[in-house]
């Protein structure tokens, strides 16, 4: 039975915004590790971490707030927050309103800089609606913002907050924040909001699809259903500071389709993925840095490193992959492929699933890959390749493509079916929204997989041309 709004509780209540749900969740989680607690003593509870334990260094949450302001360091700053949110609790200075972000008829309060994040300054009287001191808030929602931080990382100079779509992954990384900061006030080693090994945001984010993709049966599963999913779960990485003169956010996304795309790769394919992406990281710093697929390791003249130091690294596949760069990825992936064995499995996920590729294109460039490569002579396969990638428009491949055709005819033309169709040229190799610079990758990776199938090597020099045009 679905609950009235008056039977809510809106002190944990899934709202759509996303700092108030992660507070809510860190509120949830708090009362089921201390049941007997109130909100206030909760609200007792945080404020003597960040006052006591952090030194009152929230000021990429709250600008010059009962915590963060010069003047209210240690007991005082703790005295001053603890006044203001009984306040708010006992309904004090509250006007009847609508709540801007639970849309409750109820008490209404100013949010502005000091007690809410990226909502506004309060000071200047024309920067809100009907000239108000700030957005109008339940206490509800106010009370739920002053306990982010520990549900957050800081995430090189600003502070990351995940949420996701799905709301069992946020409450996972929510409750994951939590239990790692009582581990670290436990050990008396806590010292500020815990701090994320990266400083990059794209490989901060794939790191957390990682870390959802390998708890997957906890992270998503769902009670109804009693099934996990990878399908339709989406990321938003949130990468802000509400410091000083200019806050600023950024709002990184990972689209269910890419999320589901990673998932099959570690889930069906770790290895070959594996192989692959650790060869896309980069550092300007680790000069002359070849790759040893053995030790998985990044070795120059002086010194090795493993995965745990370069994972930080800029990462073009990464990087390829959120911004949408179809054409980049698939050009890493060809000049992977080139020396590595790379499960067409993978291109086929990802044109199909990303790239709305009809599987009929690629089963008919796999056909095509299999008639260049049979009885074929190793230098016959280096020219075929080369004049392959030499294809730079297209009617230039689409006429290699018709003597390709015209070949198999002579060799084969008492078979009945022809290796192309007009129907399969028209409606598969060439389709309207398919750029034919993409079926010349494809049949070029193609090639290159069969190679290795057979234990084949041919030598082609493309890399330069590729490196030229991913960059």
């Amino acid at each position: 039975m679905t609950k009235s709004l008056s039977e809510t509780n809106w002190y944990m209540h899934p709202t759509g915004e996303p700092f108030t749900d992660i507070g809510g969740y860190i509120i949830e989680y708090l009362q089921e590790k201390m049941p007997a607690k109130s909100i206030l003593e909760l609200i007792e509870f945080a404020t003597n971490i960040y006052v006591n334990k952090w030194d009152n260094n929230l000021h990429s949450f709250f600008l010059n707030s009962t915590i963060t302001h010069n003047s209210n360091k240690g007991q005082k700053g703790y005295d001053k927050t603890i006044v203001y949110y009984t306040s708010l609790i006992e309904g004090v200075g509250g006007v009847d309103g609508y709540c801007r972000i639970t849309g409750l008829k109820t008490k209404v309060y100013p949010a502005a800089r000091d007690n809410h994040i990226m909502s506004g300054s309060a000071t200047l009287i024309n920067f809100h609606h009907g000239f108000e001191s700030g957005l109008q808030l339940s206490k509800e929602a106010l009370i739920r913002i002053f306990f982010v931080p520990l549900g957050v990382e800081q995430l090189g100079d600003k502070v990351a907050a995940l949420v996701s779509n799905w709301d069992s992954v946020t409450r996972f990384f929510v409750r994951k924040n939590v239990d790692e900061n009582f581990r670290a006030l436990g050990s008396s080693i806590s010292k500020s909001i815990l701090r994320s090994d990266f400083t990059n945001p794209v490989n901060a984010i794939f790191n957390y699809a990682h870390q959802c993709i390998e708890g997957v049966k906890t992270v998503t599963y769902d009670k109804e259903s009693e099934m996990s999913h990878t399908k339709g779960v989406a990321l938003n990485l949130f990468h802000f500071t509400n410091f000083g003169a200019s806050p600023t956010i950024n709002i990184i996304t990972l689209p269910a389709t890419i999320f589901s795309f990673y998932a099959f790769c570690l889930l069906y394919h770790k290895r070959d993925w594996n192989n692959f992406i650790y060869r896309q990281y980069s550092n300007s710093k680790f000069k002359d840095a070849v790759y040893n697929s053995q030790s998985e390791q990044w070795t120059n003249s002086k010194e090795k490193v493993g995965f745990d130091a370069y994972r930080i690294w800029r990462n073009r596949a990464f990087e390829c992959l959120l911004n949408g760069n179809t054409e980049g990825f698939r050009r890493l992936i060809l000049k992977h492929g080139k020396t590595q064995v790379f499960n067409f499995q993978i291109i086929e996920q990802y044109q199909i699933n990303i790239r709305n590729m009809d599987k009929r294109t690629l089963s008919k460039i796999l056909e095509l890959a299999d008639f260049i490569i049979a009885d074929s002579s190793d230098d016959e396969i280096k020219k075929a390749i080369t004049r392959i990638n030499g294809q730079r428009s297209s009617n230039a491949l689409r006429r290699y493509l018709l003597n390709l055709v015209a070949n198999y005819n002579t060799k084969h033309g008492n078979k009945e079916k022809p290796l192309v169709t007009i129907e399969e040229y028209a409606d598969y190799l060439f389709p309207d929204g398919t750029y034919w610079n993409e079926i010349r990758d494809l049949l070029l990776i193609a090639i290159y997989q069969r190679l290795h199938e057979m234990n084949k090597s041919v030598d082609v020099e493309l890399e330069d041309e590729i490196d030229s045009e991913i960059e």
